[in-house]
């Protein structure tokens, strides 16, 4: 257990840590400090322990190798080169998956892909004819166009009743998918411009 290695994305300061077991004092052991583990003792192996942030120090209740870790890590930060609006769209659609909310998930992930569209001018109403419309004029190619309707499917049906259910794989890969989708209209080019910007080309 001492030789454990768990990396999160701290709920406290937001950054990716490695957590180290947080020291114990036993009071009925001439006061040497010892690591603070609790053996639940219920035949499957069942250990809880204190993890310490290695940047801010503050502490998170583990269960094993992190099968559970409270309060809930922090989702991955999303890129800074994505616009506002859609950023938060994707950073509540993480949030929503790191709570296990595995439909919201899907339903915001499936917003971002709409914001994204209004962004890069749709003048269309629905998803479906705003990502025709996108990818008619070139604004994303034939791949992307397929990427963000595997969204916008499950998406539909995370929001309506009498659909399939939304596993945890299911939420994952749409929130992968999206976040492509983003990092290759929004991030791709910014960095493309940012080195051509340094080059002065």
């Amino acid at each position: 257990m001492t030789n454990i290695h768990i990396s999160i994305f701290c709920p406290f300061c937001q950054r990716h840590t490695s957590l180290t077991i947080a020291p114990g004092r036993c009071q009925n052991s001439d006061n040497h400090s010892a690591l603070a583990i609790w053996d639940v003792g219920d035949n499957l192996n069942t250990m809880w322990w204190i993890g310490i942030c290695n940047y801010c120090k503050e502490p998170v209740l583990v269960c094993n190798n992190g099968d559970i870790v409270y309060p809930n890590p922090s989702p991955s930060p999303t890129d800074e080169r994505i616009p506002e609006p859609i950023k938060q769209d994707l950073n509540e659609a993480k949030i929503c998956f790191s709570i296990k909310a595995y439909r919201a998930c899907a339903v915001m992930a499936r917003r971002a892909m709409q914001t994204a569209c209004i962004d890069k001018g749709s003048k269309k109403d629905k998803l479906v004819d705003q990502l025709q419309e996108l990818a008619l004029n070139g604004t994303i190619t034939k791949d992307l166009n397929e990427w963000a309707n595997v969204v916008r499917w499950v998406g539909n049906d995370a929001a309506h009743p009498n659909k399939e259910n939304i596993s945890k794989e299911d939420a994952e890969d749409i929130l992968n998918l999206a976040e492509q989708f983003l990092h290759v209209i929004y991030v791709a080019p910014a960095i493309a411009k940012e080195q051509r910007n340094k080059r002065g080309k």
